[in-house]
């Protein structure tokens, strides 16, 4: 399926590890990789099974770039480690969109969830951040590990932004 499909769902909060980045979109695909590594191999010193992989979009920066949180859902107690961000994704109604092709097609995929909101009635949440008004909570989920495709990675993800 290369055509998202869209949903409005409830979801119940779901914890995370991650590290936190500043990084522009055309950098992103060059550094997750390497930090969900890194918070898989955190999670595994702890005995802890990282369940699956996410990016949380906290916050469009001035220079135009993004904070997020990238590492893995988890369940059970996390140890505390400065090192990593411990957050919940919160409960609540969410306007998903799920998709199953090429990373390099996510951007097309949150555009066309975005635009689906007017017809759907959908009102993403807002929160005050550091740099003004972002979303409450917007990430992907990756559902699946990537495998390699004619146009790069690709795989199972979600798109979900929660309603206000």
């Amino acid at each position: 399926m290369t055509t998202p499909t869209f949903s409005r769902e409830p979801r119940e909060p779901r914890r995370y590890v991650a590290v936190a980045l500043d990084v522009t979109l055309a950098r992103l695909p060059r550094v997750v990789g390497g930090a969900f590594d890194r918070v898989a191999a955190a999670l595994g010193s702890h005995g802890l099974a990282p369940g699956g992989a996410v990016i949380r979009y906290v916050a469009v920066l001035k220079d135009g770039t993004f904070a997020i949180e990238v590492g893995h859902l988890v369940d059970g107690a996390v140890p505390r480690d400065d090192a990593y961000v411990q957050g919940e994704l919160p409960g609540g109604e969410y306007s998903i969109a799920r998709y199953d092709g090429p990373y390099a097609g996510m951007g097309g995929v949150t555009r066309a969830l975005m635009e689906s909101w007017e017809a759907d009635g959908f009102h993403p949440a807002v929160e005050q951040t550091t740099t003004g008004e972002d979303y409450g909570c917007w990430y992907e989920l990756y559902l699946d590990a990537p495998r390699e495709g004619p146009q790069g990675p690709e795989g199972a993800v979600e798109v979900a932004v929660l309603s206000r």
